[in-house]
């Protein structure tokens, strides 16, 4: 039993044993009738949990409405034989009265047909929130981005170096592949290189370079010259018959 449904027990006996329903104001002084009313509540939370445990057994629990039914018809045999049997101890309570077994049957349907209502709605609520809350999560992971897979030329590089390429370089019958990781020369053909890259946004700047858009820091011009400035103080020519490249990005 939770810290919640004894908090929940307390507050009922405080509100029962102050206002007195079903007559056990008139008939019953303060103190036994606080005592009175702490003996009916505790004994009817014990006796839900057991009758809705064994509605649970009987009904589907995704079927609410009729496992609330079902937990209704046998809380209210159980709390009937239970409030009556602590009623008819006038010994205990100081009553004379004493009310027959069909009036106090009647009021334990009442308050199990309330009960059950309240929370069934209750229940209704919370699984329409939570049903709300899974899609608005499916439909964020659906719209959401699906990451872009790697370059073909990033399976020629070692587990260490892997990373975003920044540079292409040709030599001889080596092309030297730059990440943000560090630099490592594979045997291969530049223009097949170029073809493994698979659309990354970059340049070719010259017939042995070319450079990543995220790459480059800047330009600089020496004379008649341009380079292009890359991370760690790296520069690379950039030919004539590749300016339009540049231009067209804004860089020229």
């Amino acid at each position: 039993m939770s810290w919640r449904i004894l908090v929940l027990c307390g507050m009922m006996i405080v509100v029962a044993g102050v206002a007195g329903p079903f007559g056990t104001f008139e008939a019953m002084d303060p103190l036994h009738r606080f005592g009175y009313w702490a003996a009916v509540v505790v004994s009817s939370i014990l006796l839900g949990y057991t009758a809705y445990a064994c509605a649970s057994a009987l009904v589907a629990p995704d079927n609410l409405p009729r496992l609330t039914l079902v937990g209704i018809l046998f809380g209210a045999c159980f709390n009937s034989v239970a409030v009556w049997l602590i009623t008819i101890q006038t010994w205990l309570w100081g009553t004379k009265v004493v009310p027959t077994f069909w009036e106090l049957a009647g009021y334990c349907v009442l308050v199990h047909i309330a009960v059950g209502v309240l929370r069934l709605f209750f229940k209704q609520i919370m699984h329409s929130y939570q049903q709300g809350a899974q899609g608005y999560q499916q439909g964020a992971q659906d719209s959401a981005p699906s990451p872009q897979p790697a370059p073909r030329i990033a399976r020629r590089l070692p587990d260490d170096m892997q990373g975003d390429i920044l540079h292409l370089s040709v030599r001889d019958h080596f092309v030297e592949i730059f990440t943000d990781a560090g630099s490592v020369s594979v045997r291969m053909r530049f223009r097949d290189a170029l073809d493994e890259l698979d659309g990354i946004n970059g340049y070719r700047v010259h017939r042995s370079h070319w450079v990543s858009h995220a790459a480059v820091q800047g330009i600089e011009k020496d004379q008649a010259r341009v380079y292009v400035c890359l991370p760690e103080g790296r520069r690379v020519p950039v030919s004539r018959n590749y300016h339009a490249a540049l231009e067209d990005a804004g860089w020229l």
